[in-house]
């Protein structure tokens, strides 16, 4: 269908060309008709100028409403053009008292990396962390639009406002996006307060970036330790069935059983 139009486009302008040429050359001899040959040849040039116009602006009108941002789904995002930005980015650059449309340096993804015994890290973006980490590593993607040096730094504060984990690297950037890592890990474990909303600030040269949030998910295993510790010291074994999550559906008064007959047993040999 478009060449077909295309060829039709052609073949009007080609005519009204010729209707032209032949109008200016009648009109000495028959001035009427040169007139009329001019009158239309000049309609269907300027027809055809002026559907070129409509198209064009068409066109640029649909690029204007292309923009770099994505305020779509935050796990699904929607590519622009060359590149994607997260809209859970966006909020916490926001939050860093930051305008993205005015930065320079701009954190177009980020979030934390969640490490579970020897299996692969999974990234958690705006989804509730497990609280059976063992380890998390922040992590965000920076735009940039030119190349450059400078110190990375994130900070982890915990639901009580404390800050428990901050790391600074020395990048070197590329033009572009450039995914920033820390060059640590931070441990999880029972102490921690994970009651409320943690944050991810990102900062760059003492510069602020971004403010991110994110929540914790409380597993079967820990809310089962949790119970446990309130009722007394757990036993060795018992410990290792909590950490290899082999404790399945037990009920507490099982658990604590389990835990007398761990006591009984040294009385046991002490008696014979």
């Amino acid at each position: 269908m478009s060449n077909t139009r295309q060829s039709q486009r052609f073949g009007q302008i080609v005519a009204g060309i010729f209707l032209l040429l032949m109008g200016l050359s009648s009109l000495p001899s028959q001035a009427t008709l040169g007139i009329l040959m001019l009158a239309l040849g000049g309609w269907l040039l300027w027809r055809q100028f002026n559907a070129n116009n409509r198209r064009t602006a068409a066109y640029d009108d649909d690029s204007s409403r292309d923009t770099d941002y994505d305020y779509e789904e935050d796990t699904v995002p929607r590519q622009t053009g060359a590149e994607k930005v997260y809209a859970h980015a966006l909020r916490a650059v926001e939050a860093a008292g930051i305008n993205p449309d005015a930065a320079q340096v701009l954190p177009v993804d980020l979030g934390v990396m969640v490490f579970q015994g020897d299996n692969d890290p999974v990234v958690y973006r705006t989804q509730p962390v497990p609280d059976d980490a063992d380890y998390i590593q922040p992590f965000v993607q920076l735009r940039l639009p030119t190349r450059a040096v400078g110190r990375v730094k994130f900070e982890i504060i915990d639901s009580d406002g404390q800050v428990i984990f901050i790391h600074e690297d020395v990048h070197n950037l590329e033009r572009g996006r450039n995914l920033v890592t820390p060059s640590a890990r931070l441990p999880i474990h029972d102490a921690q307060a994970m009651l409320g909303n943690w944050r991810v600030k990102v900062s760059a040269d003492g510069m602020p970036l971004a403010n991110h949030t994110f929540l914790w998910q409380e597993t079967s295993t820990r809310a089962i330790r949790r119970h446990i510790t309130a009722d007394g010291e757990l036993s060795n074994e018992l410990r290792a069935s909590l950490a290899e999550n082999r404790l399945g559906k037990m009920s507490l008064d099982e658990l604590l059983s389990f835990q007398d007959g761990d006591e009984e047993a040294p009385r046991q040999q002490r008696r014979s």
